[in-house]
């Protein structure tokens, strides 16, 4: 029962695609594809409930019953929340815990994920950069994470190609608000948060298995976790949850930027499709918002 509004009779929700093979697998055929894989990356769009409900689903069917999941967290800092990665709360622990740390994010809608947490006793582990950290990479001047005594150097890492990808993502993000040459910083910062991610899974301990909770454009294996896992001697399958769209029923159509040599498969290892849970141009949306917010100051 899917519980975003928007495109449900779409003739691609709930289907998954494989992006290699080109063509369509049921839940079955997933779970045996991922079965062996120690990372799984699991791409999302944060507001869409489906998705959450969708991870938390494939991630109980893939967890043997002998070997722990840990949950790695795109909303959760690793400093911050690295006091809490063990520790035993209640639901309603948790749940304050949660908003207190990173209120920011819609935490009632990550509801099934936290449920599989505690109803399976799960690590969960932050994996994001704080405030000061992605400030301090920003301008370039660091390009190196260091944890558990593992460093990770991502000094270019990316080719021009890679770097222009990202820049293009996120100014199309910004709606024509930010302009082209501020795309900079924001790049470095996002290769950052890609690097803290990727140190975060590899650094769960062997006896557990991985899987990351993150937006979609971080699991991407052309410029997100994966190219940083590579460095780390780590490979992960990437699956994305993806909002169909009304007008485009060819899987293939779905990439972020369009390019003559690009296919959904270097992008991702598996899509899929849910409905939406907006039915307006996200660029209307983020005017709205900043109309708001400049109507707050």
């Amino acid at each position: 029962q899917w519980q975003s509004a928007y495109y449900q009779d779409h003739p691609l929700v709930g289907k998954i695609y494989a992006t290699a093979d080109k063509r369509w697998i049921s839940e079955n055929e997933l779970q045996e594809a991922i079965h062996h894989t120690r990372i799984l990356l699991l791409g999302e769009t944060h507001t869409n409930p489906d998705h959450h409900s969708g991870q938390a689903n494939i991630i109980h069917q893939w967890m043997p019953a002998d070997r722990k999941v840990a949950l790695v967290m795109e909303m959760l800092t690793y400093d911050d929340w690295q006091p809490y990665t063990n520790k035993h709360m209640s639901t309603e622990e948790l749940t304050n815990t949660l908003e207190e740390l990173a209120g920011v994010w819609k935490w009632h809608l990550y509801q099934p994920l936290v449920q599989l947490k505690q109803d399976h006793q799960l690590p969960m582990i932050g994996a994001n950069l704080t405030r000061e950290q992605r400030s301090q990479y920003a301008g370039n001047d660091q390009c190196q994470i260091t944890r558990e005594q593992t460093t990770l150097d991502f000094c270019e890492l990316m080719d021009d190609s890679q770097q222009a990808e990202i820049k293009q993502l996120i100014y199309d993000a910004h709606c024509d608000y930010l302009p082209y040459e501020h795309t900079g910083s924001l790049m470095n910062t996002q290769i950052a948060k890609d690097a803290s991610f990727a140190l975060s899974l590899a650094n769960v301990d062997a006896t557990h298995k991985a899987v990351l909770i993150a937006g979609a454009v971080h699991v991407r294996k052309d410029i997100g976790v994966p190219v940083h896992l590579h460095q780390l001697g780590e490979t992960a399958v990437s699956v994305a949850f993806i909002n169909v769209d009304p007008d485009i029923t060819d899987p293939e159509k779905y990439i972020e930027q369009s390019k003559p040599d690009q296919s959904l498969n270097s992008q991702f290892d598996y899509v899929y499709f849910t409905p939406s849970e907006r039915n307006q141009d996200p660029c209307v949306e983020f005017a709205e918002q900043l109309k708001k917010m400049k109507k707050t100051k």
